[in-house]
């Protein structure tokens, strides 16, 4: 007579016995009517999630980062073509480049929304540039993941 191992369940009737067979798994799956579906395209749903994989929405790696929302409101000037190139070419624009997002997008955002009042407020703008350029004046590591436009 053969001793039993701990944890080791009686075969009997083949793979049915077998806590590890297949048999075992579909004793205890779900069936596709009874899971839980997407809520707009009624397809299976990610597992503790009300949506399936592709309506999920995009990850993305830089989405809870400081500063991340005033480089995306960046990139959306960018493509809409409303950020001036007179703007980009300056050098108080180019100093910030070396910066983290943390610190470059806000400063740059202000630069921006400052650059359409620099005729009728002189004094803002300077205030907006010089901030940035006291900023640019700290070291900073080389950010690779910025926009297009913020590396130039």
């Amino acid at each position: 007579m053969a001793v039993e191992q701990l944890g080791e369940v009686k075969r009997v009737g083949g793979w049915r016995g077998s806590p590890n067979s297949l048999a075992a798994a579909m004793r205890n799956r779900v069936p596709y009517s009874d899971a839980r579906k997407c809520k707009r395209c009624r397809a299976i749903a990610v597992r503790g999630q009300d949506h399936c994989r592709t309506h999920l929405g995009r990850w993305s790696p830089l989405s809870p980062g400081a500063g991340r929302g005033d480089s995306r409101i960046l990139g959306k000037l960018e493509r809409a073509g409303l950020l001036p190139l007179e703007l980009i070419a300056l050098p108080v624009w180019r100093s910030l480049a070396g910066l983290p997002t943390s610190q470059r997008a806000p400063a740059r955002l202000a630069l921006v929304q400052a650059w359409d009042k620099r005729q009728v407020e002189p004094l803002h703008w300077a205030k907006a540039q010089r901030q940035a350029l006291d900023l640019a004046v700290q070291p900073g590591k080389r950010q690779f993941t910025a926009w297009f436009y913020e590396n130039r």
